[in-house]
């Protein structure tokens, strides 16, 4: 059975069609998003947008742990830059968990794991 991310409880309260990817790590055991959240009203951290912003955003991390096997095909276009000088990998277009693993995709690629569990840590 495939689930999509707002399925996923730490995710549930985050659009992220509308968040930006600002770095991707992978290490043993561990991949991680660091990530610009746009989160909706229901989330226990949201605010009002700021000033012409449509959503409400925080930095934070997407984080995979106990990552058992990973693979990162289509690793996609270079990184813009935003209006800040930031680097900017894109969004995470789609986000499913099927069985043990997770398959993403965004402008960075696509990727397939198998990992133990998904958080998200904001700052």
């Amino acid at each position: 059975m495939t689930h999509t991310y707002h399925d996923i409880m730490s995710l549930s309260d985050i659009l992220l069609e509308e968040s930006y990817v600002l770095d991707i790590e992978a290490h043993p055991s561990v991949l991680e998003f660091k990530i610009d959240f746009a989160l909706t009203q229901d989330h226990p951290d949201y605010q009002p947008p700021a000033g012409d912003e449509m959503y409400c955003y925080r930095r934070g991390w997407l984080r995979f742990c106990g990552v058992t096997r990973f693979l990162w095909s289509n690793q996609g276009a270079p990184p813009a830059r935003d209006a800040t000088g930031e680097v900017d990998f894109g969004n995470i277009d789609s986000l499913l968990r099927h069985h043990a693993g997770y398959s993403l995709e965004g402008d960075w690629g696509q990727m397939e794991l198998i990992a133990e569990g998904v958080d998200v840590r904001l700052q």
